[in-house]
């Protein structure tokens, strides 16, 4: 049968298409399938791995309020949060603050003084959160052989502290405590890690000294040593505490680096024998030197009122002991950056603003 001339062009068009066409298509149709299958693959991946990994380096005091870092990091909490983070030991927290000051780390843990102190000297800092929480950090060790029995016994002692840090501020408090003042005693300024053996070669009658540093002073001293009882006369809070500058633009990081932290409260509350292991190498201790202490500390994220209530404390003793040359003092809600902490856990934040 014969075709028009019509048809035999109408035919060739649609072959023309067919031939411009078919590539196009096929394009089409593997992106789509390339889209399905990186679906399904990506279903298939936690979510953080989807997330920028993020490197942040952390100065943290090595002492057991620390507990939580060490456990986030040795635990790969850090890790599933997407964070390279690297941790750079210093004797105190105020050690680590000095560096976050200088630049050279992110963020770091410090307790109650050091952020007081320099409050007196600048404003360019916030605290984040608390995360530990002791009243039973910071404890008086005494040499039998000195005749120290109580605590009204430290009258004309010399007794080692770290000035600025918590031993100084505990020392103080105890003292009040027992009706003595600082005027009472002789204060030997020590760097924390040299109070037990400045204890153990009688330099000191006495040294006000945190854990785990009490454990190896009491270890030197043998039978020689004793520890003077307190009550719950001072709460030791440790906190991370960051440059403003690097809060606002970093929240995203601080929010993940605050939920690998509150992962490790919760681990260390639930599964003690496991997380007293992890501190038990991480500070190269016995494992059956950690149990006996684990019970001084709360392990949680907050920022409560009495934080500030307690810095206002400090700071009204640092005023009237000459530690700062300043009169008033200052409101501490401004060193306050409470919007991490808020993302991921508002019922923590109970601060009065």
């Amino acid at each position: 049968m014969m075709r028009n001339n019509n048809t035999i062009k109408q035919d060739a068009s649609i072959n023309a298409w067919k031939c411009t066409a078919s590539p196009n298509l096929l394009q089409l149709l593997l992106a789509i399938a390339g889209f399905f299958i990186g679906g399904l693959v990506l279903c298939g991946c936690g979510s953080n791995e989807l997330q920028t990994r993020k490197k942040l380096t952390v100065g943290v005091s090595r002492s057991f309020l620390s507990i939580p870092v060490y456990i986030a990091q040795e635990s790969g909490f850090f890790a599933e949060e997407a964070l390279d983070v690297t941790l750079k030991e210093y004797p105190s927290g105020k050690m680590a603050t000095e560096a976050l000051f200088a630049g050279e780390v992110d963020l770091s843990t410090v307790a109650d003084l050091p952020i007081v102190l320099n409050s007196f000297k600048r404003d360019d800092f916030c605290l984040v959160t608390s995360f530990t929480q002791s009243f039973r950090f910071v404890k008086i060790i005494t040499r039998k052989d000195a005749g120290i029995k109580k605590g009204d016994d430290l009258r004309g002692k010399r007794v080692g502290a770290n000035p600025g840090t918590s031993s100084h501020f505990f020392l103080a408090v105890f003292l009040l405590h027992n009706g003595l003042s600082m005027n009472d005693i002789k204060m030997v300024p020590l760097k924390t890690v040299d109070l037990p053996d400045a204890l153990k070669n009688n330099q000191v009658d006495a040294i006000s000294v945190w854990q785990p540093y009490d454990r190896k002073a009491i270890r030197l001293l043998g039978d020689n040593a004793l520890e003077l009882p307190s009550s719950e006369i001072y709460r030791t809070t440790f906190n991370i505490a960051v440059m403003k500058r690097f809060a606002e633009p970093h929240l995203e990081t601080m929010k993940r680096f605050l939920k690998a932290i509150d992962r490790a409260a919760t681990f260390a509350i639930k599964n003690r024998q496991k997380a007293q292991g992890i501190i038990a190498a991480s500070f190269n201790l016995d494992e059956n030197q950690v149990p006996g202490v684990w019970n001084d500390f709360a392990f949680r994220l907050t920022l409560d009122q009495a934080l500030l209530v307690s810095w206002d404390e400090i700071a009204r003793w640092a005023i009237e002991n000459k530690l700062t040359d300043k009169k008033e003092i200052p409101n501490y809600i401004n060193y306050i950056c409470p919007e991490a902490l808020g993302a991921i856990k508002p019922e923590a934040d109970t601060m009065i603003r």
